[in-house]
């Protein structure tokens, strides 16, 4: 493979020949932004701020740095922050003060003259400066255009090609840029099933934003100048080899002009998978039926769903101790609000018939993968790209000023997009009239500094999963007056027929470098139906009765991604933030469902923004309502009541997209908000900070990073799952499993998973495997049988473990069911107890035990299969099996690393700290 690509890289520099000059010299702008200490203006810089983004700034590589880095040869800035932000895995707990440089870099507004690589005015009244430790754009602009068409430009510079793979998956066109494949087919379904847009709906929202006041007409015109910034670049890397990345040669493409419609495209696919929660309404309602039948029983089954659902565990930790709750108003489900949908009816728009899973997947905008597709990853002549973009990684932690060493706020917090070569996010630091402001964006959407720093503030966020998606099912009628069939092409809307919308998503995907493909066709040709009140339409079918019916998905924030950039642009103007008041004010313009974070040098505080259905009264939550008028949602929740918190009496805040405060359900699609949460590993460690306080910054690194290698099942599941066991095996076992029992307790000390004396497995690597092993079988025992098997009808994650390789882990599964559970069978105390006790299908403790000893011992078998001995001692998880694989969003890879439960990008801030 590196061969190939080695000759098609070669063979590539042929594309241009003629250089031009690429930019301006900065001349007396670049003077002007001087003052007398060497540094660009200040720009009241108060100081504290650090922050680290791996693998590096320059994640766009030409023909002749792609071919050195072939041979493991990288330029300047393209790996630079990737060892200290992995080599933070071994330095905690222990790390001090005075070493936090080590692992994070300084990210002050400005740079000292000392510290410039290299400066230009790719226009005029703007300077970018490059700085010699990361190359992070400086941007310093005396006009809005100059400062906007410059943060267009060094986004091309920085990720050009990037930015072109998420316009075009932003549009499910993904197969137009890199030729057709199953895996770019699926992705392109994938997109359209969640955002199916035509290129007026993205202009639409252009228009939309651009005539909101004089707000949105700012914003269109920072699109545009933002766009002209990019085109700027690729008219230059067009007839430059130096400036156009390797992929275009490779691929033999050549990039095409910047819109802004391809940022709201960016938007979509962004906005459409990060910030939403629920929208699993009609998997929810078939996994019923199926445990229903198992059960013999439809209030069993409603009962068993109730329970495992953990909808609003009073036990459950939240980020903000005020109530908020919501949704609010339902009262009693009204029967004439729950169509009963005949599942075997159902057929998916293409005509495909799902199973089960197809429904879970398809309320995700996750469509049934062609034949060959190895899920959500793209191909092409490249190699293969790995396009998953984790939704709930994120975290926060935030202690106030009364707690801290230097009697002001600190914050440790970030949000995680996962490990990519290049990183989607790219940092800049942007200074012009109503912008100051440094941080990351998503490459191709970062108008605006989405998480960052102000010159006295900083501010984050983590994926909050708010339910702002239902499935709502639409009665069909013919518009023409006929009878109504499952394929008619009308809703019954308010007692009138209502055409539906269709259209047909057409493509012609790139040829090959060897012609035309085997496989996947060459012209692409999907159906698409919306409803214009509800949204896409993502299967037909009938009800019990025989009526047809289609199943639409109704999210907030479609047709509206880009409306959220409004909290965005406050977020960066110095005027508009100037304490947590305004900065509550600028997250009100924000729609996604997220929770946010802000500190300075006096306040830490938490705004939670969401454009949140208030549904109608009667609608359950949890299953598809009528989508026909009476039941449509009654307009959305306040944002004055919104969950926020302001230097709360605890002294502390902390977010790892857990429920965000008490009373706040949980979304339909959410089966992990109870008394077990990852978050607790951040809380535990927060609060023995505190009690050994005061508080530093390193003291709040240490506590999030010792977090991060932590098994969640190791500390919070595995002391109730001892006691269940009880000291001694039963006969006739594995005779292994009191070895088992032993090491797991001993390992329940100190649960990580690590390895810090760097010999390649993990320091306690017995347990680990161990717990893997057993923990899907003991899952099995407790709830399969007694639950009807309602967790793999209804799709439940059992485990989301580190052998995913993306970083993140423990936040879908059933930790807190299974830890409820036996609390219920030892007789311990539970705040809501369930309809039943599972484990042992409610025959006591003497019956429990034996099912997880039973579990135990088939997990021995399982271990001695896998590793190959009859040893326990041989038994051992190794780095390798959990460790980070960087994806690939080009031709330059990344070698692994270990694993840590992290944000990627992550901010250390103390405002006014040296």
């Amino acid at each position: 493979m590196a061969a190939t690509r080695l000759l098609r890289l070669a063979a590539g520099m042929a594309v241009a020949a003629l250089l031009v000059p690429t930019t301006q010299p900065a001349g007396a702008l670049l003077g002007g932004l001087l003052g007398t200490d060497g540094h660009y203006r200040d720009f009241g810089d108060r100081g504290g701020f650090s922050n680290i983004l791996p693998p590096g700034q320059d994640g766009s590589l030409n023909t002749v740095e792609a071919l050195a880095a072939q041979a493991g040869v990288l330029p300047a800035h393209t790996k630079d922050q990737y060892g200290p932000y992995h080599d933070l895995v071994r330095a905690v707990p222990g790390l001090t003060e005075d070493r936090l440089g080590q692992f994070y870099k300084d990210a002050s507004f400005g740079v000292a003259q000392a510290d410039i690589e290299r400066s230009y005015s790719p226009f005029p009244n703007v300077t970018v400066v490059r700085d010699k430790r990361a190359g992070v754009a400086h941007i310093f602009g005396t006009t809005r255009y100059a400062t906007m068409a410059a943060e267009g430009y060094t986004s091309a510079e920085d990720r050009l090609f990037a930015m072109d793979v998420l316009r075009h998956v932003g549009r499910a066109r993904l197969s137009e840029l890199l030729g057709p494949s199953a895996a770019n087919q699926a992705l392109d379904r994938n997109q359209l099933a969640v955002a199916p847009y035509t290129e007026a709906d993205l202009t639409a929202q252009v228009a939309a934003i651009g005539a909101g006041g004089p707000e949105g007409a700012q914003i269109a015109n920072d699109l545009k100048a933002y766009a002209d910034g990019v085109n700027a670049y690729i008219a230059q890397a067009l007839l430059d080899p130096l400036k156009l990345p390797a992929e275009y040669p490779a691929l033999q493409q050549v990039p095409r002009s910047w819109t802004p419609e391809d940022s709201v495209a960016v938007a979509s696919y962004v906005g459409g998978r990060l910030g939403k929660g629920g929208g699993s309404e009609l998997a929810n309602l078939c996994g019923l039926k199926v445990t229903a039948a198992e059960l013999g029983s439809a209030t069993a089954a409603r009962q068993v769903f109730d329970d495992l659902h953990l909808a609003d565990d009073p036990e459950t930790p939240t980020t903000s101790t005020k109530p908020a709750p919501y949704p609010t108003g339902l009262g009693p489900v009204d029967q004439a609000s729950q169509p009963d949908v005949d599942c075997s009816s159902l057929r998916l728009i293409d005509g495909s018939t799902p199973s089960l899973q197809d429904l879970l997947d398809a309320t995700r905008g996750i469509l049934p993968t062609l034949p060959g597709s190895p899920g959500q990853v793209a191909s092409s002549v490249l190699g293969l790209f790995r396009l998953d973009f984790p939704h709930s990684l994120s975290n926060a932690l935030l202690v106030s000023a009364a707690k801290s060493a230097g009697g002001r706020p600190v914050a440790v917090f970030g949000p995680q997009t996962g490990y990519f070569m290049p990183q989607p996010l790219l940092e800049k630091d942007v200074h012009g009239p109503g912008i100051s402001a440094r941080g990351v964006g998503f490459a191709g959407a970062d108008l605006y500094v989405q998480m960052g720093r102000g010159a006295g503030y900083a501010w984050s966020a983590t994926s909050s999963g708010a339910d702002n998606v239902d499935q709502v099912v639409l009665r069909l009628c013919d518009p023409a007056g006929g009878p109504a069939t499952v394929t008619s092409m009308g809703e019954v809307r308010n007692g009138t027929c209502v055409p539906l919308q269709s259209f047909e998503h057409v493509q012609v995907a790139k040829p090959t470098l060897a012609g035309l493909p085997d496989g996947p066709d060459l012209v692409l040709d999907w159906p698409v139906q919306r409803s214009a009140a509800s949204g896409p339409l993502v299967a037909r079918g009938r009800l019990s009765d025989g009526t047809p019916v289609a199943v639409a998905n109704h999210r907030s924030t479609y047709g509206a991604e880009l409306a959220s950039a409004a909290g965005f642009k406050r977020l960066n103007d110095p005027a508009y933030v100037t304490g947590f008041s305004s900065f509550r004010q600028a997250v009100a313009g924000i729609d996604y469902t997220f929770n946010w974070f802000y500190v300075d040098d006096h306040d830490i505080g938490y705004q939670h923004s969401c454009k949140c259905p208030q549904r109608a009264a009667g609608v359950d939550p949890d299953l598809p309502a009528w989508g026909t008028g009476q039941w449509d949602w009654q307009g959305f929740v306040p944002r004055s009541s919104e969950p926020w918190d302001l230097n709360p009496a605890t002294g502390w805040i902390s977010s790892w997209n857990n429920t965000p405060a008490p009373g706040f359900r949980a979304a339909d699609d959410s089966w992990n908000l109870g008394a077990v949460h990852r978050v607790q590993l951040l809380n535990r460690r927060i609060q023995a900070a505190i009690a050994a306080g005061p508080v530093t910054r390193s003291a709040l690194v240490n506590a999030m990073g010792d977090a991060g290698t932590v098994d969640l099942r190791g500390e919070a599941d595995l002391g109730v799952l001892l006691d269940a066991l009880g000291p001694t095996p039963p006969a006739g076992l594995d005779p292994r499993v009191g070895e088992l029992r032993s090491r797991l307790a001993a390992w329940a000390a100190s649960p990580h998973r690590r390895d810090l004396d760097g010999d390649g497995a993990y320091d306690d690597p017995v347990a680990p495997a161990v717990m893997d092993a057993w923990w899907p079988r003991l899952v099995a025992a407790v709830f399969d049988a007694s639950s009807g098997h309602a967790l793999g009808h209804l799709g439940v994650h059992v485990h989301d473990p580190p052998q995913g390789h993306l970083g993140s882990a423990f936040d879908g599964g059933v930790y807190s069911q299974v830890q409820h559970d036996l609390r219920q069978v030892l007789g311990q105390p539970v705040a809501a107890p369930w309809s039943r006790t599972y484990c042992g299908a409610g025959a006591g403790l003497a019956a429990c035990r034996q099912a997880l000893w039973q579990s135990l011992s088939d997990a021995a078998g399982a271990l001695q299969a896998e590793f190959g001995s009859a040893s326990v001692g041989d038994w051992k998880r190794t780095v390798a099996d959990d460790q980070i694989e960087y994806s690939v969003l080009g031709l330059t890879t990344m070698a692994p690393a270990p694993w840590i439960n992290r944000p990627t990008f992550q901010q250390v801030v103390e405002v006014g700290a040296s």
